[in-house]
């Protein structure tokens, strides 16, 4: 699932060529799945006719999602799920085989592809989200919202593994299993640790991994992991796989110590991590 770090690489790729221009017909693919990605909208025939003739007045994210406003009165928001893409193209280019809904704009298009149909649009006025109170979001992992001391407060007494702390939306916005494993590694952190657990010290750690992480990840444009769905507004993959130190990486040897990464579930997700760094 696209992260903090890919989300965002798209929210600048798409800015810088989306902001101004006018959303001349929406179409759809002849798929009964686009029922599922379209979410408060009894009919296409409504999302088109609420859409049409918009103009994109600015590209924003909030953790994983995308906003696109469109002029004072509505905000398109857009969840790319486990394998959504969303693809600016030449007009003339032939769809993706994937695409759910496509967005024809002044002389080019943007697709949103999405392979296992978990992708979701929805279509409010600005402030008044029903199905998703993005107010429930914590912080911004990038922002000045984060700071050691709320990360002190949040873990407090917490009895629930770190790893699924820091995946909890509520409590970071952004962080997914790509990013969590890699926090937590290069913090030195075992993620089946409660959260309340970690001392003053593993807290700030955590704090300088999680802001270094993300930060060199934007950087590098993003993860294309080895499903290889996590591609920019072009097409292109990501770079930051190639610093990946334990996610995806289980029985190859800690680039640290030279111990075996295992790989566990922690609450339902999967966790890489080192036996030896990570404490």
């Amino acid at each position: 699932m696209p992260e903090l770090p890919e989300v965002e690489t798209i929210r600048r790729d798409l800015e810088s060529v989306l902001v101004g221009t006018r959303i001349t017909e929406v179409e759809f693919v002849h798929d009964a799945g686009v029922f599922r990605i379209l979410r408060r909208f009894p009919s296409r025939k409504v999302f088109a006719r609420e859409v049409t003739g918009r103009t994109i007045e600015g590209v924003d994210r909030r953790g994983k999602y995308l906003l696109f406003r469109l002029g004072p009165e509505r905000i398109l928001l857009l969840h790319l799920g486990m394998t959504g893409q969303l693809l600016f193209r030449p007009v003339t280019t032939a769809p993706d085989r994937f695409a759910r809904v496509v967005f024809r704009l002044n002389g080019s298009k943007l697709e949103f592809a999405d392979a296992r149909k978990f992708g979701e649009l929805y279509l409010y006025r600005p402030g008044h989200y029903e199905a998703i109170d993005l107010n429930r979001l914590g912080p911004e992992p990038l922002s000045r919202d984060l700071s050691r001391a709320y990360l002190s407060r949040t873990f407090q007494g917490r009895k629930r593994a770190i790893k699924a702390v820091l995946l909890d939306q509520s409590v970071v916005a952004g962080i997914g299993n790509i990013y969590s494993d890699e926090i937590l590694f290069a913090a030195g952190i075992d993620p089946r640790r409660p959260a309340g657990s970690l001392t003053r010290k593993e807290i700030d750690r955590l704090y300088r991994a999680i802001t270094g992480i993300l930060t060199r990840a934007v950087e590098r444009r993003g993860t294309s992991a080895r499903d290889e769905w996590f591609v920019d507004a072009r097409g292109r993959p990501g770079g930051f796989q190639a610093e990946l130190k334990v996610y995806q990486r289980k029985d190859d040897l800690c680039p640290e110590c030279g111990e075996t990464v295992v790989r566990e579930t922690i609450g339902g997700r999967s966790a890489h991590f080192c036996p030896r760094c990570q404490k």
